[in-house]
């Protein structure tokens, strides 16, 4: 089964393979955020290539507007979803989030649009 999963975490301190390919200093402006979409398909194919079934994503960096981060996270997701309808591997996606902020958008994005149930929803215990 695939499964994507936003945790707190350090991404310098994975155990396993690393998507280096989809660090990222800053995001794209909204107008450009399509940019992110190829980006995500090179680390993903390059997982697959070697043959990883967990990757290890990091997080997208904090934005002084929600609106942007909430828009790429959206577009990571769909672009990981995607993909691993497609593919073999990675079977698992971990984003490994050390802002808490972040982590809290990549949450709230899950739940609102790919959770397909309560028990699909990411929760840390701030919820429910």
């Amino acid at each position: 089964m695939n499964t994507i999963h936003a945790q707190k975490g350090d991404i310098n301190k994975a155990d396993g393979y690393v998507a280096r390919e989809a660090i990222l200093t800053e995001l794209p402006a909204p107008q450009d955020m399509a940019r992110l979409k190829p980006l995500y398909e090179a680390a993903l194919t390059a997982a697959e290539k070697a043959g990883a079934e967990t990757a290890y994503f990091p997080p997208i960096p904090a934005a002084d507007l929600n609106s942007t981060m909430f828009q790429a996270i959206s577009l990571i997701y769909q672009t990981m979803r995607e993909f691993q309808a497609s593919h073999t591997n990675p079977r698992r996606i971990i984003i490994l989030c050390d802002d808490d902020r972040v982590l809290q958008l990549y949450m709230v994005v899950w739940n609102l649009y790919y959770a397909e149930d309560k028990a699909g929803r990411m929760n840390d215990g701030r919820w429910d």
